[in-house]
This record gives structure tokens, sequence and C-alpha cells, in this order.
């Protein structure tokens, strides 16, 4: 149901279940975003090959991508990371989130 509604940006519930989805990084860029719990934040936003919607990077996501391909972002294009869907806790809360292999994908 959540695919259902306009976003600018992929969610968990956009890749398959149980699978990784080799993609391309083709840009990266700052966006400030909306947040449910407070003032708008300042987060790096990917594009990917081939994908209308941007990737929103947390943290963990952005480390284990710097950790293969290092800290500026701009040596990140070009490159390809495995993307996959499963959740985290976040409180008392499971939720869906995108993860990304710390391992360059074959």
């Amino acid at each position: 149901w959540r695919g259902m509604f306009d976003s600018k940006y992929i969610g968990a519930w956009d890749l398959p279940p149980g699978k990784d989805v080799v993609v391309e990084i083709e840009g990266v860029a700052a966006e400030k975003l909306k947040n449910a719990t407070g003032p708008a934040e300042t987060k790096p936003v990917v594009k990917l090959v081939g994908i209308d919607r941007g990737f929103v990077l947390n943290k963990t996501n952005a480390r284990a991508i710097a950790s293969l391909y290092g800290n500026e972002t701009s040596k990140w294009l070009g490159k390809k990371i495995a993307i996959y869907a499963t959740t985290t806790q976040v409180g008392p809360e499971l939720k869906d989130c995108i993860r990304v292999r710390p391992q360059e994908p074959k």
C-alpha cells in the first residue's frame, strides 16, 4: 500500500523482499527533509541510475558507502552498491528500512 502514495524517495517497500538490488550511484546532494518528530534536517540523497526517485541516506548507510568508496561523495559516482529491504528497531517499533551491503557487489 505504501508504494501507492507519491514519494520523491524510494522506500523498503519498493524493493523485492529477500533480494539484493544492485544499483549505480549517479549523484549525491544534500537536501533539507521534513522530520515527523522535529525540525527539518539536511540529509544526503543519492540519485541512482535508472530510478526516478532518490535514496535518502541515514548515517548507517552513508558509513557503509564511505567504507567502500571513501568519504568524498564525488568519488561515489559511477560506483555500484547492493541495497536490500529489512527492518530496524526504533524505540518500541519495528520499522521497514533499506540497508546497503558493506561489500562491493559482484
